[in-house]
């Protein structure tokens, strides 16, 4: 057999130095992942040839990744209190398309790992990132100087609560208002009082002057009595969330708006996917007993048993919720049934460049869904 030939490889100062650079930043990066390394080393090692990586029920965890909304369940594995591996839910049809039968012994669905995505995966690296925050950090210095110093979480809670010269060690003289500044007021019936009655003074259904005599001894309550549907001085505590789970948001709920009396409790907005939500549930929307009722506010495409689907500005290889779960089932159908998709969207993506791309441009998905429906219309493909 005739041996390989090798070809010396010359490495040049700067090449030497750009992989040193790389190298560094990685190691640096990587500095909290070092345990990890060792334990899944140590693991495989232990293991020996042809047994399976932690395979055994007392060393794995099931739960709940929350690195994307799709919330698929996962399955860490655990060596020496260190997760050094995560993998997909056999018993979850997010993460087999056929999961596996509940009544499975532990011991045996150890030995089985669902699919999972890279974001997925990149939870041991969130978890150990070595600039991951877990401390209160406080600015130690003046805006923009990006100096910072960790301090005690109930320190922290007594700032935020009472306020004062926060910043004087940073040369600042302001005084910051805490949470006991903005709580004007903790009478529900007050607050409901003077909600109700400013709504009527926007309605016109009262003078301002009129809401002035009547809320003369609680004005100072809110926030400009010229306005008052401004409401109370609760109201200037706004807590926004973003994407927030169940759960937390109903904690947060009865906190801002029954506890502390402030009307701002935001999550996601239009922004996210909203739109889609009250999409699905106007186009549903059944009418019944002379009124319309609402419909559901998601759907998924029957994927397996569909022959067509057309994927409107997304590419579940991708994004969506959400790979995992949608990209076996497009890749079953495709293979077995002979499934056709097209993706309209301005961008070639992943999922496109597998089917029938219809490269819509920017702002041209309404004239383009309102051709569709006219086609439809006037070729009679419809149900009826």
């Amino acid at each position: 057999m005739t041996e390989p030939t090798s070809k010396k490889q010359e490495l040049s100062r700067r090449d030497f130095l750009k992989l040193s650079g790389v190298t560094g930043a990685t190691v640096a990066l990587l500095g909290n992942m070092g345990e990890v390394f060792a334990k899944t080393q140590k693991s495989l090692a232990a293991a020996g040839e042809g047994s399976y990586f932690q395979a055994s029920p007392e060393n794995v965890i099931y739960g709940e990744c929350l690195q994307c909304n799709t919330q698929c369940t996962v399955k860490g594995k655990i060596q020496d209190g260190v997760l050094v591996k995560v993998d997909g839910n056999p018993y979850s049809p997010n993460n087999m398309l056929t999961p596996l039968a509940y009544d499975t012994p532990l011991a045996e669905s150890a030995l089985v790992d669902g699919k999972l995505c890279p974001k997925g995966q990149a939870t041991i690296q969130t978890q150990y990132d070595p600039y991951r925050i877990v401390k209160v950090l406080k600015r130690a210095g003046k805006r923009g100087e990006n100096k910072w110093q960790a301090i005690p979480f109930e320190q922290a809670i007594a700032e935020i609560v009472n306020g004062g010269k926060l910043f004087a060690e940073a040369g600042e003289d302001r005084v910051v208002p805490g949470f006991k500044d903005v709580l004007a007021t903790k009478d529900a019936k007050v607050i409901s009082g003077l909600s109700a009655d400013a709504s009527a003074v926007a309605g016109g259904k009262m003078k301002l002057d009129e809401f002035k005599t009547k809320h003369a001894a609680e004005l100072d309550l809110l926030i400009d009595p010229e306005h008052p549907d401004l409401g109370v001085k609760n109201n200037q505590f706004v807590f926004l969330a973003g994407r927030i789970e169940p759960g937390r948001n109903n904690f947060a709920q009865r906190f801002t708006l029954n506890s502390f009396g402030s009307k701002n409790w935001y999550d996601h907005t239009t922004i996210c996917e909203q739109s889609h939500h009250i999409a699905y549930t106007n186009a549903t929307a059944q009418y019944k007993d002379g009124k319309w009722a609402t419909g559901p506010n998601h759907m998924k495409p029957d994927t397996i048993n569909s022959e067509f689907v057309i994927f409107w500005g997304t590419s579940p290889f991708e994004a969506n919720f959400g790979p995992t779960m949608m990209s076996e089932a497009i890749t079953k159908a495709v293979v077995e049934h002979n499934f056709k998709y097209a993706v309209v969207d301005p961008r070639m993506s992943k999922t496109a460049a597998k089917g029938w791309w219809v490269p819509v441009q920017q702002g041209g998905d309404l004239p383009l869904a309102l051709a569709m429906i006219r086609w439809i219309f006037e070729n009679e493909r419809y149900d009826a």
